[in-house]
């Protein structure tokens, strides 16, 4: 009895390893990199979908009137597009002196698209997820595809799966999407920054014209990133100053001495941004920590918001479905990635610096603009991270095998980390509708909110341009997870209604409260 018993369950363990064996293979051949790519791509372009739907109901607010308001009477009064531009540059030299060093930020956020007419500013969302994305990927695609020759639709697979979760599951979405002013200086430079070290690497790779066209690129958007939010720009010449310790250990300064350009335009920009006679006048006024504490502090902050409140299961699902991809990228490159622990906690130093600046200035982190771009940096640091380990790992089992299919297991594993992310978000999402930027934007469109915030908006934007000198709006219907950011108030002489007056032309503005 006993033998039967054991012979039956040796022969249900050989049909579970056959049929097992069998799924693998129907997996493997249906799972491509190809296909993945081709999915991953459209579940990414339809989650934006609702996000950019809900910027139709998107209005400027707060400095977008305060700091746009020159632009805005330039534009009204003459408009000529070079007249406008002119006094965007004209603010930003004034703030370079009298308030903040950030000139490129500082022309940004003068120059908001309600410059031209409120309803242009519906093309926030538009600019600044499209910025992000395109530029992303034009530096990941060079850095896997150039430098490392990896299979282009594994390494957009890589892309899109990081960007999922950089948009998706972004902190301070309002501030890094929605409201131009916020997203222009820390979004739209970011993006800069992306493209710059894009441009830089594929130069490399590149002779003739089309290196020296990608050189001039680079040297533009070198400077302007260098003169872009602080936090940006210190990262940058962290980064560049790794790249010029490396080179010239190598002594290799001859092969790339036509870099010099580009990198010593990115610190002229960046000398000009710290050493600003603004940054004395603004600093007056602000409470942040000395030098060296802010250091050692933005180690802790580090630590604090990338453990503790950023590292939950989405970001633990992009690490586990990453490794296999980068396994196999990491077959068609003779790189043997050492020093894996040294590139990791280079990796965690940027993103510490970045918390840097923001702690000398005003000393916190607190501003969701802030954390929303220490978090991309944060997601792309932990992607490159990932990467780098699943190639040094590959290289030290010596497999030379270059097959980009994917093997029975690895088809088996991906689907299995795409079927638990579905249901995790599903669990995620119906207690918590907010928990991913695409759900937050389908519930504020499914229950009014959006709309009836636009509204209210466009309800105001007719007594603004109605002729009156001095204005009584009432109150915001609704505020909407991701649109509202700041509001007018009562008193006529808080500085976002006095912002307004001068964005408009009016005497006074202020909200009058429905009693309750």
């Amino acid at each position: 009895m006993k033998k039967q018993e054991k012979n039956t369950a040796l022969e249900l363990e050989a049909f579970v390893k056959e049929k097992g064996v069998q799924f693998g293979k129907f997996v493997s051949g249906w799972l491509t990199p190809k296909r993945l790519f081709w999915f991953l791509l459209v579940v990414y372009l339809l989650s934006l979908v609702p996000l950019l739907w809900i910027g139709f109901y998107n209005y400027p607010s707060a400095d977008d009137y305060s700091i746009g308001s020159d632009c805005r009477q330039a534009f009204v009064n003459t408009h000529s597009l070079l007249a406008t531009v002119w006094a965007g540059i004209v603010r930003a030299a004034d703030d370079w002196l009298n308030w903040m060093g950030y000139f490129t930020s500082n022309f940004l956020m003068a120059l908001p698209p309600n410059t031209f007419g409120e309803r242009a500013y519906v093309w926030t969302s538009v600019i600044m997820i499209g910025a992000l994305s395109l530029s992303t990927a034009y530096l990941l695609k060079v850095i896997f595809c150039r430098v490392f020759h990896a299979d282009k639709y594994l390494a957009g697979s890589v892309i899109l799966l990081m960007l999922f979760i950089t948009v998706q599951r972004m902190q301070g979405r309002v501030e890094a999407f929605y409201w131009y002013s916020g997203a222009a200086n820390y979004i739209l430079v970011h993006s800069f920054c992306m493209w710059f070290y894009g441009l830089l690497i594929s130069a490399i790779y590149d002779t003739g014209k089309k290196r020296t066209g990608k050189l001039v690129g680079a040297s533009v958007l070198g400077f302007l990133v260098g003169g872009g939010n602080q936090m940006t720009a210190l990262n940058g010449a962290v980064v560049l100053l790794a790249v010029i310790l490396c080179v010239s250990l190598q002594k290799k300064w001859r092969t790339y001495r036509a870099f010099w350009w580009p990198i010593g335009l990115y610190y002229l920009g960046f000398l000009l941004n710290v050493a600003a006679p603004g940054n004395w006048v603004r600093a007056a006024d602000a409470t942040g920590m000395n030098p060296v504490k802010a250091i050692f502090v933005s180690f802790y902050y580090a630590f604090d918001y990338c453990i503790n409140e950023w590292s939950g299961w989405p970001v633990l699902f992009l690490v586990l479905i990453l490794i296999p991809l980068f396994y196999n990228m990491a077959g068609k490159t003779d790189f043997s990635f050492p020093c894996p622990l040294g590139v990791i906690a280079f990796g965690f130093c940027l993103v510490a610096a970045m918390m840097t600046p923001p702690l000398f200035a005003v000393g916190s982190m607190e501003a969701q603009r802030l954390q929303a771009l220490t978090y991309t940096v944060y997601i792309l640091v932990v992607t490159l991270s990932t990467g780098y380990t699943a190639g040094w790992f590959r290289k030290k089992l010596d497999q030379k095998n270059q097959n980009q299919q994917f093997s029975g297991n690895t088809a088996r594993y991906i689907l299995f980390c795409l079927l638990f992310f579905t249901f995790a978000s599903a669990l995620a999402v119906i207690p918590t509708p907010h928990y991913f930027t695409f759900s937050s934007a389908i519930t504020d469109l499914a229950n009014g909110s959006a709309r009836a915030y636009g509204e209210g908006r466009k309800e105001r934007i007719a007594i603004y341009e109605s002729g009156e000198r001095d204005v009584v709006v009432k109150e915001l219907p609704a505020q909407p997870e991701l649109l509202y950011f700041s509001d007018i108030q009562e008193d006529p002489e808080f500085w976002e209604n006095k912002g307004m007056c001068k964005f408009y032309g009016f005497d006074s503005v202020r909200l009058q409260k429905e009693l309750k």
